[in-house]
């Protein structure tokens, strides 16, 4: 699960949340505006200088890079997997 935190008037933000439901990723977006929002997002980052800022399961991963980043190295895992399946057929 991804949780992302972030902003409506952020690029980056909209981004990271396109990303995850176009690559049909369960994720949950959070706006940083909403007041109970903002002390989550300040007890789960409280060194952090920007947004968005996500969580995938319990890692914290630092903004759109971040989880592009992320991404990737899961599609590569499951591509690893599918071609051992396959060799083992």
């Amino acid at each position: 699960m991804v949780r992302i935190f972030g902003s409506k008037t952020c690029f980056y933000c909209l981004r990271c949340k396109q990303m995850c439901e176009s690559m049909q990723i369960e994720h949950e977006y959070l706006e940083v505006e909403d007041i109970s929002v903002a002390r989550e997002f300040r007890l789960l980052f409280p060194e952090a200088e920007g947004i968005p800022q996500i969580m995938w399961n319990d890692e914290h991963l630092e903004g759109y890079l971040g989880l592009t980043l992320k991404i990737d190295e899961y599609l590569s895992k499951i591509n690893d997997d599918e071609e051992i399946k396959n060799e083992k057929v």
